[in-house]
């Protein structure tokens, strides 16, 4: 099904509440070669789970993770999610050129920016660059691999959107956790939205898009510590 991570849910040691009746699990992601920190849509998908396949009786679900506690809520036909705000800082794009310059394929480069904590790159293109630009490069993935440095654990290219309606588009690529191209990603949204603020005039809401082939929409509220993440989500296989 090439899946980017997968989520592991258990419930907390002592306690002897089940699945539909305890609104507080441990929750833990993997990539097919390691465990990642903070995974958005995996997390999107154990609450999907719990919520809708095992029709958890709570309106609100608590992960206890390697992010600390995260939240799930439900509301309506989406499910709302509190991650830590990972803002970075911009960075020279002198800095990062060997890596920018595989990802971007020759499109043009706006500003760089890192958030240390998560080791994500972000690389905003020239607003001169169209959204249908950005979907089609098709950069040597493996080649950021080759490149020497210790810094960066992912890289999200991002532009700017026209509002109508999204405010910003991204992809994201993390060779180094096995991953080649994350479909949709909460994480990367984690700094996303604490850059685009500062571009929009702190700005803390926001309708994204990541536009990869798998893509999907995000709608995003930014505060000073935390950013809310609202999406949709599908079951496509269930086992017994």
């Amino acid at each position: 099904m090439n899946i980017s991570e997968t989520a592991f849910v258990t419930r907390i040691a002592g306690d002897d509440g089940t699945f539909k009746s305890k609104d507080r699990f441990n929750l833990r992601w993997f990539t097919p070669t390691n465990e990642v920190p903070l995974c958005g849509h995996a997390t999107l998908a154990a609450a999907t789970v719990i919520f809708r396949q095992i029709q958890n009786m709570n309106k609100v679900l608590y992960f206890t993770t390697k992010s600390g506690v995260l939240t799930a809520t439900l509301e309506n036909d989406k499910i709302a999610m509190e991650l830590p705000n990972n803002a970075g800082t911009v960075r020279p794009v002198s800095e990062f050129y060997e890596l920018i310059e595989i990802i971007t394929c020759g499109l043009p480069v706006n500003q760089c920016y890192f958030s240390e904590k998560t080791g994500k790159l972000l690389v905003r293109l020239e607003d001169s660059v169209s959204r249908e630009e950005l979907e089609a490069i098709k950069p040597e993935v493996e080649a950021l691999m080759t490149v020497k440095q210790s810094k960066v654990k992912g890289i999200i290219v991002t532009l700017k959107g026209d509002g109508n309606p999204y405010d910003f588009v991204s992809r994201y690529f993390a060779p180094w956790n096995g991953i080649r191209e994350d479909p949709v990603t909460g994480s990367a949204h984690t700094v996303l939205a604490p850059y685009w603020s500062t571009i929009y005039g702190n700005r803390t809401e926001f309708v994204a898009r990541q536009c990869s082939p798998r893509g999907g929409d995000l709608y995003l509220t930014l505060g000073e510590d935390k950013v809310r993440v609202l999406g949709a989500s599908v079951i496509v296989l269930a086992g017994k």
